[in-house]
Formats: structure tokens, C-alpha cells, sequence
């Protein structure tokens, strides 16, 4: 029904963003990836999925096309939905998801809450011809390499602790420019804050 919605960003979280287009916000489930995209942007362009269930509509926004065919092929698998799909699109780059499914490595899927061993499996069995045909290129995130020092991989440890993903804690940390743990939290947790 809704291919994607350009407007306004009004407000945006890890979880979900709200586009104002033409003075109708349409409130869209996120991925960390697509937050860490446009939270920053005045204006955003969300390709869009739409979820209607006999209990509820729900609408799902990614930056590009390539986030939103992955989110597809995810939820053609036995027991995967949306949330589910989302939740591994939030935990881990569509690369790493890519690579997991094509080698069979489900472990690193099980990062993703709400992601078992046999789910895991189930994904790598029934995903592993389908993946071949879909086109992530565009949909892999350049996370800024947390340089190695003390005070970064505990601004890192302080940020997992506090229920942020490691993607979500190290793209936050690669961004600041603060020099010890106490500032570079701080400026993290600015970054990931939501928008109003």
C-alpha cells in the first residue's frame, strides 16, 4: 500500500520514527541501523512494509531498499516476523547477516533477541538459496572503528550495560571526540537519545 513516506522527521528512537507528510505523522518500527541514518537528518525518505494482522496495523520503515528486502526474505522464514526480523536487522549489519546465512554460521544470528538456536538454524536452511538473489550493498552501515584504547571499551561495556546493542554502543562511541569514559558516555548517550 505505502511504498515509502518522504517527509519531516518530527521524532525518531533505536525503535521507531515519525514522518510528518503533508501534516500526517505516520509512526514507523525501526531498525538501530535505519536510526543510525536519519537521526540526524531534517528530512527522510523511509521505504516502507506494511503489517496488517487481524489485531493490529503496524508500519515498518527502512533507509533503503536493500534494509527492506532483507526484512522481507527474514520474514518468509517459519516463525519469523516482523519483530523478529527487526530485531536482527537492529543487532546485526546486513553484511554480517548475509555472510551468517550463506556460511550456515548460525551463531551470530542468536545475538539478535528473540533469536534460539533452531530458529537461528531454521534461517540458515531455508535462507541460503534465497540470500544469493538479494541486493544488501547499498544497506551495509560503515560503523566507525572504535579505536583501541582503555577508555573507549569502557565507555563501550558502560553503554552494553545499559541495554544498548553492541552495534548501537560502538557506533556511538566511534562518533565521539571526547578523550575519557565519563565525557564519552555522555556524548553517546546524546547520539542515541531520541529525537524530539
Amino acid at each position: 500500500m505505502y511504498d515509502y513516506l518522504n517527509g519531516a522527521l518530527a521524532r525518531a528512537d533505536t525503535k521507531t520514527a515519525v514522518v510528518d507528510c503533508g501534516g500526517v505523522g505516520y509512526k514507523c518500527s525501526i531498525s538501530a541501523w535505519t536510526y543510525r541514518r536519519i537521526y540526524d537528518k531534517q528530512t527522510v525518505k523511509l521505504y516502507t512494509y506494511l503489517a496488517v494482522k487481524e489485531d493490529s496495523v503496524d508500519l515498518y520503515g527502512f533507509a533503503d531498499e536493500g534494509e527492506r528486502e532483507l526484512f522481507l526474505l527474514l520474514t518468509t522464514v517459519s516463525g519469523v516476523g516482523p519483530k523478529v526480523a527487526l530485531s536482527v536487522l537492529s543487532e546485526l549489519e546486513s553484511g554480517q547477516i548475509v555472510s551468517a546465512l550463506l556460511s550456515g554460521n548460525y551463531q551470530t544470528l542468536t545475538s539478535a533477541p528473540g533469536v534460539g538456536p533452531k530458529m537461528a538454524q531454521r534461517m540458515c536452511l531455508e535462507l541460503k538459496d534465497k540470500i544469493k538473489g538479494v541486493s544488501v550493498s547499498s544497506a551495509d552501515e560503515v560503523i566507525e572503528p572504535v579505536p583501541a584504547d582503555g577508555e573507549r571499551d569502557e565507555a563501550v561495556q558502560v553503554l552494553l550495560a545499559l541495554g544498548y546493542s553492541a552495534a548501537d554502543a560502538k557506533y556511538a562511541v566511534g562518533k565521539c571526540a571526547a578523550d575519557n569514559t565519563e565525557d564519552i558516555v555522555r556524548q553517546a548517550l546524546r547520539i542515541l537519545a531520541p529525537r524530539a
